[in-house]
């Protein structure tokens, strides 16, 4: 009998199996790395935008405390207005900012514990930079009722606040607006009740305010062509904020805005009191997150005889 040799089966890969082993780890370490970079920039937004929330929720805090401490009394005043922080120009409109001027009880507010008498508290916006940007920052200005000067004065507020005057309490702050609601559901954002009057305070001041911090003001996104003061689509560069309002500023305009991008539409131009105009390539497109919230007044805004 004859026997033929066994043949035996080489054990191993080949080089082609080998070469796809290698492309499908090289493309497993490829997605694995993608995800993780996913997780972490979705982690490091909300991050961000959890320390934006920290922020706010801290500026409402102290603004809620400054508001339950009006003084409801005879004495008690509250003015809701506007102060100009740029004159008009040749083609710009007057840079008016919003303003809150009220008299507190000194032992209601945060920041005087044991102290006795009436308080004058002032929250307003500054600009950081008048001419160049929009931006600014939410100021708190406190002061005794007794002082030389009062903050009713409006040309005494504007000029404290020209001068320096205040703490800042947020900054990149472009937009504020503090509404008083009234018990007859009236609202209005400028106001007025003066000292040793009949008239009752607002029930509760509705406050608005939007922020542009971190990375969208860091590196917002630009135009990517230059835009004519009527076009209504701009084309961008650049990553969007995930969380943001309608609203957006170029330059000095503000415009009311739809869409994901790179492409948005612009439904109106020249809102807020700012004017239409053109913008080069390049120019910066901030994207505010929006805040809102609700300031309940002391004794739901009645006089409280003494």
């Amino acid at each position: 009998m004859n026997l033929e040799p066994s043949k035996t089966r080489q054990s191993g890969m080949t080089l082609v199996e080998i070469t796809l082993a290698l492309a499908l780890m090289a493309l497993l370490g490829l997605f694995v790395t993608g995800v993780v970079r996913s997780v972490l920039g979705i982690w490091q937004t909300a991050e961000r935008q959890g320390r934006g929330d920290l922020a706010f929720n801290s500026c409402y805090e102290l603004m809620a405390a400054d508001v339950s401490a009006l003084h409801t009394g005879p004495r008690g005043w509250l003015v809701l207005d506007q102060w100009e922080a740029l004159p008009a120009g040749e083609d710009q409109p007057a840079w008016l900012l919003p303003r809150l001027r009220f008299l507190a009880r000194a032992e209601g507010l945060p920041d005087n514990p044991g102290l006795r008498g009436g308080m004058e508290v002032m929250w307003t916006l500054v600009p950081e930079n008048a001419t160049n940007s929009r931006l600014c920052r939410l100021m708190r200005v406190t002061q005794p009722e007794n002082s030389e000067e009062s903050l009713q004065s409006d040309r005494y507020a504007s000029s404290l606040l020209r001068g320096g005057g205040g703490i800042a309490v947020l900054d990149g702050v472009p937009w504020v607006e503090w509404i008083a609601m009234e018990s007859n559901g009236d609202q209005s954002s400028i106001t007025e009740v003066a000292a040793e009057s009949p008239t009752v305070f607002p029930v509760a001041l509705q406050f608005n305010l939007e922020r542009i911090a971190g990375s969208a003001r860091e590196r917002p996104p630009s135009l990517d062509e230059t835009v004519a003061s009527s076009q209504t689509r701009f084309k961008l560069r650049g990553t969007m904020p995930l969380r943001a309002s309608s609203w957006a500023l170029v330059d000095f305009e503000w415009v009311e805005w739809t869409g994901t991008g790179p492409q948005i539409s612009i439904k109106n131009r020249g809102e807020r009191s700012t004017v239409p105009s053109s913008h080069d390539r390049g120019a910066s497109v901030f994207f505010p997150r929006s805040f809102t919230a609700k300031l309940p007044l002391s004794a739901k805004g009645r006089r409280i005889q003494p």
